[in-house]
């Protein structure tokens, strides 16, 4: 195992454990949610977005530590990356993030008891299954990652939950819109997971991770990969067009075909061949990320674009 013993300050080291730079993913979810909500004609309410951004994003840290910390018990994580954890790099030991993702979880669940008591129920369940894709994902046990399960824990928990669950905080009602518009934004997050793991088709299997890329191959991936950077602008398309979901009284505004500048992106992407480019195929993860965060804002200023007024 390679470990990078010189030291680095305590704010490196908690940044390169925690990986800031992924949570787009969720936080673009709830910002998703809220502009619907606001599109829909309510007001936004920025205590209840405020808490739920923060736990929502309490919760992606303890599945990131988490995650670095069973990884590298394992045997995943064993070569120093640029985005790799503070475990592998010697940095941190698996207690200290153990405890740190213990933290996270525990301040991320007073989010949510807070918030249902605010809004309900309902975000008792959301909040409940979240937990469950967030602790299932990497734990030893039942590790969703190990057992080919990834990608739709993945798409869980970055696309219906925090998307109509930002939404019912801000609305505290039924609509089938956040459900709908949550599925291409959990496509690209998924997009990121899945060009991480074609990435290390060889290896994984070999560790014994079982992935979706593993099971579908290098082809199949590559078929796989283009479903879900391209699939998310085929959605956004039938979305858009009037009638379609005239029986669940369900209308996306026109303004939200601004989404379409980042097609342009996904298109490059899913262009790249593993054998004839290595090195963009390598940083496919995050180039991926940055087409998620791209379509998820152009989305989201769509539906603010076009909201309606009460």
């Amino acid at each position: 195992m390679v470990r990078v013993t010189r030291i680095c300050s305590k704010d490196r080291v908690w940044l390169t454990a925690v990986r800031p730079f992924a949570y787009t993913a969720s936080a673009m979810a709830v910002a998703l949610g809220v502009a619907i909500a606001r599109h829909a004609g309510y007001p936004i309410r920025w205590v209840p977005l405020a808490i739920t951004m923060l736990g929502v994003l309490c919760f992606h840290t303890g599945a990131n530590l988490l995650n670095d910390c069973f990884d590298h018990r394992r045997g995943l994580d064993t070569q120093v990356l640029p985005t790799s954890g503070a475990v592998v790099r010697g940095w941190l030991t698996e207690a200290q993030v153990f405890r740190a993702a213990a933290f996270a979880m525990a301040l991320g669940a007073a989010c949510g008891l807070f918030l249902a008591w605010h809004a309900g129920w309902v975000v008792l369940l959301l909040g409940a299954l979240g937990a469950v894709c967030a602790l299932g994902y990497t734990t030893p046990r039942f590790c969703f990652k190990c057992l080919g399960g990834g990608d739709f824990a993945i798409f869980a928990a970055f696309g219906v939950l925090p998307v109509f669950g930002a939404f019912w905080v801000q609305t505290r009602q039924f609509d089938w819109l956040p459900v709908l518009w949550s599925v291409p934004i959990a496509m690209l997050a998924v997009g990121i997971l899945h060009a991480n793991n074609w990435r290390d088709i060889e290896s994984d299997p070999g560790r014994g991770c079982r992935t979706i890329a593993g099971m579908l191959g290098v082809r199949g991936s590559a078929r796989y990969y283009r479903l879900l950077v391209l699939g998310p602008f085929g959605l956004a398309g039938i979305y858009i067009l009037p009638g379609c979901f005239s029986s669940l009284a369900v209308q996306t505004p026109p303004a939200v075909l601004i989404a379409f500048m980042a097609l342009p992106l996904a298109i490059k992407l899913s262009s790249i061949k593993r054998s004839e480019n290595p090195q963009a195929f390598a940083m496919l993860d995050g180039k991926t990320a940055q087409l998620h965060l791209l379509f998820s804002v152009l989305a989201s200023v769509g539906f603010l674009l076009g909201r309606n007024q009460r």
